[in-house]
């Protein structure tokens, strides 16, 4: 009855995700139109293999081809979708309308919800204060192990590094952890992250206190002065910021830890024509670099970890400030 075929050729799906009252990026990615959410990474339309492709990673919606995608969106079978594909439905605008608002509506109540569940949550973290128990009891084990990370017991109690003895992840893994607790810019505490000294896996080094917070956010090595500073410095890592900022000496500067290469993203909007300085861990250029392109800000490619490098030149408050002159604008 139908040449699919020539009607997969000719779909659009971005076309298709824009009908569905979604938005793409350049990249094809952005909030998923079939459930709703806020999430920018939840869809991503691609090519593979000549093809237009989807997919929702945050719900159940699927992926598939533009008839899978009508099929999720409208609900309907594949032979309508093939109809509808072919140009013989024709959209109804308030059906369409309709359709859309009923989205928007769920999407707004959802975000409502989880928005309640996590200031709960994290309410309840701050009136546990368990990051300052894990500063005050850590032992002498830990407060050498942050000195040879380049901060000293004066900075620790700065910015209540901690540990834990005895920190229990998945199905009853034991290690010792570090612990790093993130602070919003009037000092609320937003999570505590563990830092693995004995990971089960090589790779998953880090674990929340509390889950259900959403993603790590970045960490402010000055709380008080927010995403601000007469020079922002921007590197992928906790312990890099802190290390970063207290290397620098100067009140002026801010330095921010993104958790993670996909974070630096997250930051654009704050950032944008700031004076802001990207520094790349060793593998992780691409993503800084576009990140430093995004914000019109500067990007310095070091030979190791910046903080590693910081420590091992031995570099104060001159010498960064110096090597931040060697910064290419993007």
């Amino acid at each position: 009855m139908f040449d699919v075929e020539a009607i997969r050729r000719n779909a659009d799906l971005r076309d298709l995700v824009e009908k569905a009252g979604g938005e793409l990026d350049a990249h094809g990615r952005g909030a998923c139109p079939i459930h709703g959410g806020d999430n920018s990474d939840a869809f991503h339309v691609y090519e593979k293999d000549g093809k237009q492709l989807w997919k929702c990673f945050s719900a159940d919606c699927g992926g598939g081809d533009a008839f899978a995608f009508v099929q999720a969106w409208r609900g309907w079978s594949f032979v309508k979708a093939c109809e509808f594909l072919g140009g013989n439905v024709q959209d109804d605008p308030a059906e369409m309308k309709r359709l859309a608002d009923e989205r928007m509506a769920k999407a707004a109540l959802e975000h409502e919800e989880a928005r309640l569940k996590v200031e709960a949550a994290r309410k309840e973290l701050q009136v546990a204060e368990k990051h300052l128990y894990y500063h005050e009891t850590m032992g002498e084990w830990a407060k050498q192990a942050w000195t040879e990370r380049g901060l000293d017991e004066s900075w620790q109690r700065f910015y209540y590094l901690g540990a834990c003895d005895d920190f229990v992840i998945g199905d009853g893994w034991h290690t010792p952890t570090l612990t790093i607790p993130i602070f919003d810019e009037e000092r609320n505490v937003l999570n505590i992250k563990h830092r693995l000294i004995n990971p089960q896996k090589p790779k998953d080094k880090y674990r929340p206190e509390k889950s259900g917070l959403g993603p790590f956010p970045p960490l402010l090595a000055l709380p008080e002065m927010g995403y601000d500073g007469g020079t922002i410095i921007v590197v992928e890592g906790e312990i890099k910021a802190m290390v970063m900022w207290v290397r620098a000496e100067n009140p002026d500067i801010q330095v921010i830890g993104v958790p993670g290469l996909s974070q630096f993203k997250s930051l654009s909007s704050r950032l944008f024509g700031k004076n802001v300085y990207v520094l790349p861990d060793p593998g992780g250029e691409k993503e800084a670099y576009e990140f430093a392109k995004s914000v019109n800000g500067s990007f310095l490619r070091l030979p190791d970890k910046p903080d590693d490098y910081v420590l091992k030149m031995n570099l104060h408050k001159d010498e960064i400030k110096a090597l931040l002159k060697q910064a290419r604008r993007v």
